[in-house]
């Protein structure tokens, strides 16, 4: 199954090159990369290279990679973004493949 939907929300922590953390849901995880909802409009455009910390369960360690931005979009105040993995996965692929 190539769609992991997200059972629970995962919270996601978006750090541009500036240092702006920007904080986020995510509602789908994927081994190409995420659909984020953020809570404010990013500092970030599409094209950015950002760092991640995303919390797949709270008795878990936090997960730690990279990503691209593929897309941006903030419409009716609901802002949101597009991930496409760059960094180390193999914890990610793990729990990516514990959920199927």
């Amino acid at each position: 199954d190539a769609q992991s939907q997200v059972g629970r929300p995962v919270a996601v922590w978006i750090e541009d090159g500036d240092g702006a953390i920007v904080r986020g849901v995510a509602d789908s995880v994927t081994p190409g990369g995420a659909h984020v909802r953020l809570a404010v409009e990013p500092p970030f455009a599409r094209g950015a290279g950002v760092a991640l910390r995303l919390c797949f369960d709270p008795e878990q360690p936090i997960v730690a990679t990279t990503a691209r931005v593929t897309w941006v979009r903030a419409d009716s105040g609901q802002a949101e973004c597009g991930l496409e993995w760059t960094g180390a996965r193999a914890t990610l692929d793990d729990w990516l493949a514990s959920r199927n």
